[in-house]
C-alpha cells in the first residue's frame, strides 16, 4: 500500500483594493475639500466574507498617516480613524479632514478590520499603531478558521502634483487616493483522491483531522514596507509569532459544507502515477475536506521535533463481493509534503504557511490488492531401505 501526500502552491489573489478619496486637515488652506473615502471601481462580482478579495458591506479599516514638507516635522492626520462601507464602493468616516496645499505629499497606512488597530467591543486595543512609520504589533490573534481574515494596506505616499488627486491645485478635481490591501493570513484546502489502481474500488475516510496546528498569535509590522512578498515594492513586511495549537477539522473553514459525520466517498485521479516528474496542480480529481481554512502562517515542525503540525486520517477500502479493508488513523506529517505527485517524498517540501498566499495539500490514497498463487512441493525421494526375512 502506497499513500502519496502533494502540496500543490497557489499563489493566490493576494492584493486586495480599496480606495480612499483622501482630502486632508487644513481645511484654510486647501479649497475645502474633505477627505472622503471611495472604493475602487474595479470591484469583483463575488461579496466579500473571509478569505475573499472584494469589499462589502460592514467591511471597514483603520488609517493612519501624516503630511510632511522639509520643515516643520511631518505632522499627523489620521489616527486610529475608522473608515466603512454599507455597499463595498463608499467609505464613509467622521470628523472629516481636508487636504493641505501648504504641505509637499501625504503617506498613508491602513489596517483591515479596524478592531485590529482600534478599541474592539468597546475595550482598549493594545495594537499601537505609529501614524508616521505604518509599524504596530498586534494584541493575541486567535484563529477559528473561518474568520480573521486580516488586511495590511502597502504604504501609500501622495505628492502635491500626483494625478489624479493633486491637492496643490484647488481647480482640479480631488481625486482618491488608492489603498491596496494584502491578506496576511494564510488560507488553505486539503482534498483526498485515489489513485487509478483503486479505481473498481470504493474508497471512503471516516477520520480527518489537523492537530498541532498554531492558531494563536501576534501579527507583527515593521517600519520598512519594502517587501517583494506581496509582489510588490511598497508592501508590509509580516510576521507572526505562534503562543497556542488548536485541531481543524471538516467544516471548520469559510463556507466549509463539509461533514464527516458518516464516510465520505474519495473521487479518482485518473492522471496520477507513481512515476510523475513535475508538479500536478489540477489533478483530475479529488474531493475536499476543508475548504478555505484561514489559519496563522507558522513554519512546519519536523516529524521528529516536539508537536509537530500532523494530519490524521482513517479511510476504508471496499471491492464489491471482498471483505473491506481498513486503515486506521495514518499520520501525515505537513512538513513532509512537496511539490511532485509521486511515491517519493523527495523534494522541495511546502515548509510552511507563509501570509496572503493559497495552499492547496492532496492525499492520494494508492494501494495494492494482496494477491495469491500456490505451488505444491513435489514428493521428495528417500533412500531404499531393506530387510531380510528367513
Amino acid at each position: 500500500m502506497r499513500m502519496k501526500k502533494l502540496m500543490i502552491l497557489a499563489v493566490a489573489a493576494i492584493a486586495l483594493v480599496a480606495c480612499s478619496k483622501e482630502f486632508d486637515t487644513n481645511k484654510s488652506a486647501s479649497n475645502g475639500t474633505a477627505i472622503g473615502f471611495n472604493t475602487w471601481a474595479e470591484q469583483l462580482t463575488k461579496a466579500r466574507t473571509p478569505g475573499t478579495s472584494t469589499f462589502t458591506d460592514g467591511d471597514d479599516f483603520a488609517v493612519y498617516g501624516y503630511k510632511d514638507k522639509s520643515t516643520p516635522a511631518p505632522a499627523t492626520v489620521f489616527d486610529d480613524v475608522v473608515v466603512s462601507t454599507t455597499d463595498g464602493s463608499t467609505w464613509s468616516y467622521t470628523t472629516l479632514r481636508f487636504w493641505d496645499s501648504t504641505y509637499d505629499s501625504y503617506t498613508f497606512f491602513a489596517i483591515s478590520p479596524a478592531a485590529i488597530g482600534t478599541a474592539a467591543n468597546g475595550e482598549e486595543s493594545s495594537t499601537n499603531v505609529n501614524p508616521q512609520t505604518g509599524a504596530f504589533v498586534t494584541r493575541a490573534i486567535t484563529f477559528a478558521g473561518d474568520d480573521n481574515d486580516i488586511l495590511v494596506a502597502d504604504k501609500k505616499t501622495v505628492l502635491k502634483t500626483d494625478t489624479p488627486v493633486n491637492f496643490g491645485n484647488g481647480s482640479l478635481a480631488y481625486g482618491p487616493v488608492a489603498l491596496v490591501f494584502n491578506h496576511v493570513a494564510a488560507l488553505v484546502d486539503f482534498k483526498v483522491k485515489k489513485a487509478s489502481s483503486l479505481a473498481n474500488a470504493t474508497v471512503t475516510v471516516s477520520e480527518f483531522e489537523l492537530s498541532d496546528i498554531d492558531n494563536v498569535g501576534q501579527l507583527t509590522v515593521s517600519d520598512a514596507y519594502n517587501s517583494a512578498a506581496f509582489g510588490k515594492t511598497l508592501s508590509p513586511v509580516v510576521s507572526w509569532s505562534g503562543t497556542a495549537r488548536t485541531t481543524y477539522g471538516p467544516g471548520d473553514g469559510v463556507n466549509d459544507d463539509c461533514d464527516i459525520s458518516s464516510p465520505i466517498t474519495v473521487a479518482e485521479d485518473t492522471g496520477f502515477s507513481t512515476s510523475n516528474s513535475t508538479a500536478n496542480t489540477t489533478p483530475a480529481g479529488s474531493t475536499p475536506f476543508i475548504k478555505n481554512l484561514i489559519v496563522l502562517p507558522q513554519t512546519f515542525r519536523a516529524s521528529n521535533a516536539s508537536n509537530p503540525q500532523k494530519l490524521t486520517l482513517s479511510y476504508k477500502i471496499s471491492v464489491d463481493g471482498s471483505a473491506d479493508t481498513e486503515f486506521e488513523d495514518n499520520v501525515l506529517y505537513l512538513a513532509d509534503f512537496d511539490l511532485i505527485d509521486n511515491n517519493a517524498q523527495a523534494a522541495d517540501f511546502v515548509g510552511g504557511w507563509a501570509p496572503g498566499k493559497h495552499y492547496t495539500f492532496y492525499i492520494t490514497i494508492d494501494a495494492n490488492k494482496i494477491d495469491f498463487t500456490a505451488t505444491i512441493t513435489d514428493w521428495i525421494a528417500a533412500n531404499g531401505y531393506h530387510y531380510l526375512l528367513n
